[in-house]
């Protein structure tokens, strides 16, 4: 990403909205951090793991057992009404997630279009398909 102004602006805004807003940063497993904190109703957790399927250094130490793992806690939050949204890869050049696309039939699916190259490898991303999924319905306005 090149630095411009609009960039800078918009560091300026999120740095003010923070400031004006209770936000809590966190560097823990998802599970620990939803286990220590006392999570309601009213919050929504946004979730963007590693990628099951893509490959970059950070995807070394997760797999199929940490997908579900994930998956279980989402359930799990949706079962006390708390909302949640998951970023993940469901097509990514010859590979398919099909673990999380069982996982996600029962939940909204909505598609990312994104048209960025990966930095990993330097690939056009026309190959791949993003996902957002919630447990909610996004309000349209």
């Amino acid at each position: 990403m090149d630095w411009n102004k609009n960039v800078t602006e918009a560091l300026i805004n999120y740095a003010h909205w923070i400031n004006n807003n209770i936000v809590s940063f966190n560097n823990l497993d998802f599970e620990e951090f939803i286990n220590s904190n006392h999570i309601e109703s009213r919050d929504f957790i946004y979730l963007d793991p590693p990628y099951l399927i893509t490959f970059s250094d950070y995807n070394k130490l997760w797999n199929e057992q940490e997908e579900m793992r994930l998956y279980n806690l989402l359930d799990e939050l949706d079962k006390r009404n708390i909302k949640w949204g998951l970023s993940n890869m469901l097509r990514h050049k010859d590979k398919f997630n099909n673990i999380l696309y069982e996982w996600s039939k029962k939940y909204k699916v909505y598609n990312v279009k994104s048209n960025y190259i990966s930095r990993f490898d330097n690939s056009i991303k026309m190959d791949s398909r993003e996902v957002y999924i919630t447990n909610y319905e996004k309000d349209r306005t």
